[in-house]
């Protein structure tokens, strides 16, 4: 498995959103940045049944996610659910939350959430 954030993780997930088919009413793009130094930021675009995910800001985010390094390891890692994290305050949320909702299906499947 490869290390987490590496370039072989961003390669990795990569593939797995292209192989993944999401719901064709499904429009979202979701952010997320790893407060480090320097921070860490992608974004995951699912529209029209397609899953796409690139490195760097989104020009338009419906949906942020911001963490320190150490709790989007342990959501990662599968020590650490999200919404835990957002309940004990380590993971801020901004956006439309229902549009995260209807693409947790598509997102859990490569394993962002």
């Amino acid at each position: 498995m490869a290390e987490f954030l590496s370039d072989d993780w961003f390669d990795s997930i990569a593939a797995r959103a292209a192989a993944t088919v999401a719901d064709p009413e499904i429009r979202l793009t979701l952010q997320q940045t790893v407060d480090n130094d320097p921070p860490i930021t992608w974004h995951t675009v699912i529209a029209n049944g397609v899953v796409s995910i690139q490195r760097g800001a989104a020009e338009a985010a419906d949906v942020r996610l911001v963490s320190d390094a150490v709790t989007a390891e342990r959501i990662h890692a599968g020590s650490l659910s999200a919404q835990r994290a957002f309940l004990d305050g380590h993971l801020r949320i901004g956006g439309d939350l229902a549009a995260l909702m209807a693409a947790r299906e598509a997102l859990a499947t490569i394993s962002l959430l």
